[in-house]
């Protein structure tokens, strides 16, 4: 599939070259980035620091659209990573030579869909970005189609499908494979209310008569041990501002549905949840500060005894697929976006208290310095590392400072350097060994560039 996945690349370009000019435009552009990081403590425990690397590696992504005009257009994302001198990469020495059957992360089409417009409505099909949520729910690319219905310059109505998982074809376990399909509905519009104020309200809709085969896989879709059908709804508000120097903005999301499990002795969990944030900031010339806070409610242990489920759901699976919503650079992702320590949420926002205050300043025009200090902790306690028989439960995640350096060398081209030190709680430090005390630590320096 790989070697399929070059070839079509390959195809696309000598496409574009063959066509005549007047069929249609050709439209290029890319990301690039390479980064030296090192992350310390990561596992929390103070032996073995299994997580510990030094390394570095290199993204590029690369757009191609063919334009035929203003109202069609075929628009496709390519991607392909490299770890230095990591074998089965094209890291490795002689980079031409890596394997990319044995290394799917090398290459990937991460989308290709096509863009059209009838009069004023415009539509999506195949495989494109999602988000709902500003990522909360979903942050990823995936198979769907967008319809946006334009009511006049200030309502947009979208209406969006998604297709997360396909259950395959035939009888699997004495069950159609349609039942194991997973499927999303989304209403999301926007509402310009003037030109410094938006509304974006939603319900969602997560479908499968079975849940199992995609939790089992290794982009699940659905966080709740032991399901099979799942129907899942949310409803939410975003708001997004500004006034003067001050900008500001607020996001209320209600979960609510039912999943069927035995996992807890109950035939279904009921799932009620929530989330708020509430973020703000001042923009004093070269200056700005900012604060942000965020609530994911939390399901205790005893919960799912009762039938209830109160965790915030986040779709996807850890720092790989779904939800997806970054914020401190080592509990929650950040700029190095590599991996979080054990016990943390990472870009899972669920089961949390966030608090966040941080300001930056912009010395020169192509310097600028930031810093932001970050406390979070279990809204509900989690089980910890613990000796056999001697359950302990915890909450507390921990105070990080992060420092980054923004420096754009020329146009386009800009280097970070970051430093991260995370005062690690219980619930990172205790995550892997009872008795573990270490603090992680995380150091890097990031070149990119987009065109």
């Amino acid at each position: 599939m790989k070697k399929l996945s070059v070839l079509l690349v390959a195809a696309l370009v000598v496409l574009a070259l063959a066509m005549p000019a007047a069929a249609f435009e050709n439209e290029f552009g890319g990301y690039w980035r390479t980064r030296f990081f090192t992350q310390l403590g990561f596992t929390g425990e103070d032996k073995v620091h299994a997580m510990d690397q030094n390394a570095t590696d290199t993204r590029t992504r690369l757009f191609y659209t063919a334009k035929f005009s203003e109202n069609l257009k075929f628009i496709n994302m390519f991607e392909l990573n490299a770890v230095w001198g990591k074998n089965k990469t094209y890291g490795q020495v002689g980079a031409d030579n890596y394997d990319t059957d044995n290394s799917p992360n090398t290459f990937r089409v991460k989308r290709s869909y096509v863009d059209f417009k009838l009069a004023e409505q415009r539509f999506t099909v195949g495989v494109q970005s999602f988000e709902l949520a500003r990522g909360y729910i979903f942050n990823d690319d995936a198979a769907g189609i967008k319809a946006m219905f334009k009511v006049n310059d200030s309502v947009y109505l979208p209406l969006i499908y998604l297709k997360p998982y396909e259950g395959g074809a035939g009888v699997i376990n004495g069950k159609s494979s349609s039942d194991f399909d997973l499927s999303g509905y989304v209403f999301y519009p926007t509402v310009y209310l003037n030109k410094e104020n938006t509304l974006k309200p939603h319900v969602s809709y997560l479908t499968s008569e079975d849940v199992s085969r995609s939790l089992a896989k290794d982009a699940p879709l659905a966080a709740i041990p032991g399901g099979t059908k799942l129907d899942l709804w949310s409803a939410g508000l975003e708001f997004d501002g500004k006034a003067n120097i001050f900008d500001y903005g607020a996001t209320a999301i209600y979960q609510w549905g039912t999943v069927d499990t035995k996992y807890w002795g109950k035939d279904k969990l009921n799932v009620n949840a929530y989330l708020f944030d509430l973020f703000g900031g001042v923009n004093l010339g070269p200056a700005n500060i900012h604060a942000k806070g965020i609530y994911s409610s939390g399901t205790t242990k005893d919960d799912p005894k009762s039938g209830d489920w109160k965790a915030f759901i986040n779709p996807g699976k850890k720092e790989l697929t779904g939800a997806s919503y970054y914020w401190a650079e080592i509990m929650g992702d950040g700029i190095v976006d590599n991996v979080s320590p054990v016990g943390s949420p990472g870009d899972k926002i669920s089961n949390l208290w966030i608090g966040n205050l941080g300001g930056s300043y912009k010395l020169l025009a192509d310097l600028k310095f930031s810093a932001d200090l970050w406390y979070a902790k279990r809204a509900e306690d989690v089980l910890l590392a613990s000796p056999v028989g001697q359950p302990k439960y915890g909450s507390d995640l921990g105070t990080e400072l992060d420092l980054v350096a923004t420096y754009t060398i020329v146009d386009n081209l800009k280097l970070d350097l970051i430093g991260a030190y995370l005062w690690a709680g219980n619930c990172i430090t205790q995550a892997v060994d009872p008795k573990g005390s270490t603090n992680p630590i995380e150091l890097a320096a990031q070149f990119s560039l987009a065109f």
